[in-house]
């Protein structure tokens, strides 16, 4: 009988290959030559004119492999990708070069395009000591490996099969033509998540799949069905992907993108304009992207241009553009100009422009103050059709200035707006004339809907954990409404402020994940944000600047805590941004503060701005929030807090940027919903929420919160807002009894039946869950979990260790029962590991590896000190992992263009096998033992018991004797002595070398 897993496969197939031009079933590849020379048929096939009836030689096919094979699935992607939507590969022949055909994305189920299913396959064996592996289900297009399906059954999680895949590509399985992959699906039957291709893969970026009105799709056969059939499966990787230049990662849209793209494309086929209203933080801008890339193959579209309205933001969103078009068929052009707008509008070209509101609108009254000029120019900008792509459609362009736009040019423009927070009917505009007063009557319909309810149940965004500190901390009794003329006075004075600047220190260490930093090796951002009723607001921006500069130069009475100067002595680095100009009365002295704010910032970061360069002053502060190129991922390029009144609250994306500080009055509903969103973003499994504090008027702002949260939730806010600090606390409570009776002596557990093991694991997990939650909350510094919970760090070493034990039984026994399961795979949260994490080791020494299409390097003095004083705190826990890293390290500084375009994960990997060999190769000669024998031990050793498995088989009379006849050696007279000496040695090696290179990578 089938085991549950295979059972499953074979109904996978089944759906896969159900109907006509749907997936072909190849049960004779079964390995990976068997793969290469299906992939060479069908490239003869569809290439039968170029080849001319010779046959590809075996030198060719050599040439071709090594082609095909690559480094990265980001770059297998680009060249999947290709030169407008092919894939051609060039083999000389005869003087002459072959451009063959591989795969044609503008042909997607057409008669190029060839889909096979493979299932089973045996992968060859990178290394020796690997285990044999064979793939679960594999879907090929043209004969490449682009879609691979793990499948676990019902009674096992779907992260066992996300780990699985994990540890096949450490292991280097997914090489050769595997290499090509560009998406994983993971499933247990009733859980069904898809992902992006990377050497590294993150959980917290898998996704689920939604239908069109956002109902879930779990099940597997169902997900196949609308998600792996064809022509989906080939557009998801064609159509429905971004190559993301910058973090050189391949991007798949979630399935509301998807289906937001499909609804425009659909509106414009019949010149119908919309808005679509999905949640800020839900990736907007990378629909936006491929939106406006569809919209370009329509032959009646002149330009599509993507309309925006601040000046810092055109720089930034260009960037995101151009990172994106880097390897696309489409071009992105950033405007600089007036003048540099209408020639590129009307150069005939099909790309897309970036531009902002306010240019076009100079553009537009260039008749008007001068008739003369460019006329030719002008009229031929009147007659275009236009696509216009709206950033944040309820702020960028206004209902007058798009009345504007509709009466310049010839044929109405068709308007494409997104929002994550719609004006609607509860909260529309005040009446002005015939102006459009909400989101649907300046633009048309809703095309499609993807709210923040929505976007957290998927994983798309997290929720806000709000904090209001005006009644904890800041000693002010009054009450909001009633004595607004006394609070607006209050939050503008000294005591005020340097109150909330107190608050904010202290909050920085769990609101900045400084409590656990060991967890990533970094800490998180956040920007305050300052817009009191009774002050001009900059001028309160710069007063916070100068009070947080006093303290850090030591010259307050506020002092930085201990406990946040011993792990980061240089808190906090800060910073303010905001635009100066040079015609109001105020603008000599923000030009002198903003003077002595550059100067600041130059000699903590070491650039040269000056005051005619803050504009790129203030781009720099935000790339360095934002943290999304190398150049600012080291920790000694962090900024801790940007200071800002309204720059850098809609639009801005990092994640990084974990807390938002709101040190202003109550804003519109729509308002709260995109400041507060800034926070939101999906990072790494310590950020849970995205922290608001807010320090004004609590009571006005908690109903504001609630009623803007009812809007944009349709109705119902669910799991929007974090639990209290109470009811985070109380399930903490409850999860302790639940563990309380083992803490004293947990290795009782180790006595009891299976299913009394499973339930402890489940208390345990349970428990975990519960106590990283509530150290997320500052109120948890009021605890003392010795004395109130009995957590000592020594009880939960014992409990965490036997708890190791047991899973590791589970998890090797792998004999699920229906009646209590358990979650194998759960990664324990609330235990923070004194090691520092070698993945961010990793991150910052990728930086440094040259590629080639960068001009300079990235390396700074600071973050060479910043690898070294990791890699050596590293060896305090991992010695032999240290110091292979300080190895590669050292041979990166010594010759960086020896490591031009490889990738640091893929080096190390080559590293821990290349050790784990020599070792076992050392010891296998030192006793005389058969190499393949040691290994199989070693693949199968188990620390915790004394019996392992293949030792019997190695440690054979034959084995002895031939040591005796080779040695000579009379210390192990009796074979037993010798037995016995090598267990133990097997077991050093094995937990001093083999284990710490292997559990850590």
């Amino acid at each position: 009988m089938k085991s549950p897993e295979l059972q499953m496969e074979a109904k996978l197939i089944q759906q896969l290959t159900r109907d006509k031009s749907q997936w072909t079933l190849r049960e004779d590849i079964k390995d990976e030559d068997d793969l290469w020379n299906n992939f060479f048929k069908i490239l003869t096939n569809n290439n039968l004119d170029k080849l001319a009836n010779n046959p590809l030689t075996a030198d060719e096919k050599d040439m071709i492999k090594a082609k095909i094979i690559h480094s990265t699935f980001y770059d297998a992607a680009i060249a999947i990708n290709g030169a407008n939507g092919e894939y051609h590969i060039q083999v000389p022949r005869d003087n002459k070069i072959l451009d063959l055909l591989v795969i044609n994305n503008n042909d997607i189920a057409g008669g190029s395009s060839v889909y096979e299913v493979v299932h089973q396959i045996k992968l060859h064996r990178r290394n020796k000591i690997d285990q044999d592996r064979r793939t679960d289900v594999t879907l090929l297009i043209n004969g490449l490996p682009i879609i691979h399906i793990e499948l676990k059954d019902q009674h096992h999680p779907t992260a066992e099969a996300f780990n699985q895949i994990q540890k096949y590509i450490n292991e280097q399985k997914f090489n050769g033509i595997f290499s090509n992959i560009q998406m994983f699906v993971i499933t247990n039957g009733t859980d069904t998540k898809y992902i992006a291709a990377n050497q590294k893969l993150k959980s917290k970026f898998l996704s689920g799949w939604v239908d069109k009105d956002n109902a879930p799709i779990h099940n597997y056969l169902d997900f196949a069905k609308n998600v792996l059939s064809i022509p989906m499966a080939h557009n998801l990787i064609a159509s429905y992907s971004v190559l993301d230049n910058k973090q050189r990662n391949i991007i798949l849209l979630r399935p509301y993108q998807i289906h937001a793209i499909q609804a425009i494309l659909a509106a414009s086929e019949t010149k119908q304009s919309g808005f679509v209203w999905h949640t800020t933080g839900s990736g907007k801008t990378l629909t936006s992207y491929r939106v406006a890339h569809n919209l370009l193959k329509i032959p009646s579209i002149d330009k599509v241009v993507f309309l925006i309205d601040r000046r810092d933001l055109d720089n930034q969103t260009s960037q995101a553009f151009q990172s994106y078009a880097y390897n696309d068929s489409i071009d992105v052009n950033e405007t600089v100009s007036t003048y540099d707008l209408a020639k590129q509008l009307t150069d005939g070209t099909r790309t897309v422009m970036v531009t902002t509101r306010q240019k076009l609108q100079t553009l537009f009254k260039w008749k008007e103050n001068d008739p003369g000029r460019n006329q030719t120019l002008f009229d031929k900008v009147k007659k275009l059709q236009m696509a216009f792509i709206v950033d944040e459609c309820h702020r960028t362009i206004a209902p007058e200035s798009k009345n504007e736009f509709d009466k310049f040019f010839i044929f109405k423009p068709l308007w494409y707006g997104f929002t994550g927070t719609p004006i609607m009917s509860v909260n529309k505009r005040h009446e002005n004339g015939n102006a459009a007063r909400t989101t649907k009557q300046l633009y048309g319909p809703c095309l499609h809907k993807y709210t923040i309810k929505d976007a957290i149940r998927d994983n798309a965004v997290l929720g806000f954990k709000v904090r209001s500190m005006q009644s904890d901390e800041l000693d002010i009794s009054e009450d909001d409404k009633a004595n607004q003329k006394i609070l607006d006075k209050v939050y503008v004075s000294k005591p005020y402020m340097k109150a909330v600047i107190k608050s904010i220190f202290k909050l920085a260490y769990h609101n900045l994940g400084m409590y656990n930093i060991n967890n990533r090796g970094y800490t998180y951002s956040s920007i305050l944000t300052t817009h009191p009723s009774k002050m001009r607001p900059i001028d309160h921006a710069k007063d916070y600047y100068r009070l947080i500069k006093d303290i850090k130069d030591g010259n307050s009475d506020i002092k930085i805590p201990k406990r946040i100067k011993q792990i980061l002595p240089d808190f906090p680095k800060f910073a303010i941004t905001f635009s100066v100009s040079e015609n109001e009365d105020s603008s000599e002295d923000d030009q002198q503060f903003m003077k002595e704010a550059i100067s600041d910032y130059n000699k903590e970061y070491g650039t040269n701005f000056t005051m005619s360069e803050v504009i790129a002053y203030n781009n720099d502060v935000n790339n360095r929030l934002a943290r999304k190129q190398d150049e600012y991922k080291s920790q000694s390029e962090r900024l801790d807090i940007v200071i800002v009144v309204d720059r850098l609250l809609t639009g801005f994306d990092s994640q990084y940027l974990s807390t938002l500080y709101v040190d202003r009055p109550p804003m519109q509903p729509q308002d709260i919903i995109q400041y507060f969103s800034r926070t939101n973003r999906i990072f790494d499994k310590d950020k849970k929420y995205g922290n608001i504090v807010i320090f004004q008027y609590p009571d006005t702002f908690d109903n504001d919160i609630n009623n803007a949260l009812k809007i944009y939730s349709n109705g119902d806010p669910g799991n929007v807002i974090a639990p209290s600090w109470e009811e985070s606390k109380q399930r903490f409570d409850n999860a302790h009894k639940g563990i309380q009776r083992y803490l004293k002596n947990p290795e009782s557990i180790l006595d009891t039946t299976d299913n009394e093991q499973k339930q402890f694991i489940k208390e345990y997990q349970r428990f975990d869950k519960a106590f990283s939650a509530i150290q997320t909350y500052d109120q948890f510094d009021n605890i003392d979990p010795v004395t109130s919970y009995g957590l000592t760090k020594s009880a939960l070493d014992n409990m965490t260790g036997v708890y190791e034990q047991l899973l590791n039984k589970f998890r090797k026994n792998n004999n699920q029962d229906e009646d209590i399961e358990i979650d194998t795979e759960y990664e324990l949260e609330s235990i923070s590991s004194k090691a520092i994490n070698y993945q961010y080791i990793l991150t910052l020494i990728q930086s440094y590896i040259p590629r080639t299409d960068e001009l300079f390097s990235n390396q700074k003095a600071n973050d060479n000190q910043e690898i070294e004083k990791h890699i050596d705190e590293l060896r305090e826990t991992n010695k032999p992992l240290a110091d292979l890293l300080g190895q590669f390290w050292a041979s990166l500084q010594r010759n960086p263009q020896a490591f031009t375009d490889q990738q640091a994960d893929q080096i190390l990997t080559q590293m821990v096998d290349d050790a784990c060999d020599s070792a076992m190769k050392q010891f296998a000669a030192k006793y005389n033992i058969k190499m393949d024998k040691l290994r199989y031990v070693v693949e199968h050793y188990d620390p915790n018991t004394r019996r392992q498995i293949g030792l019997t088989d190695m440690l054979t009379r034959s084995a002895y004797n031939d040591y005796i006849a080779n040695h000579g050696d009379v210390e192990f007279q009796k074979m037993l002595s010798w037995k016995k000496q090598i267990q133990s040695e097997l077991k050093q090696m094995y937990t001093e070398v083999i284990e710490p290179l292997n559990n850590n990578y």
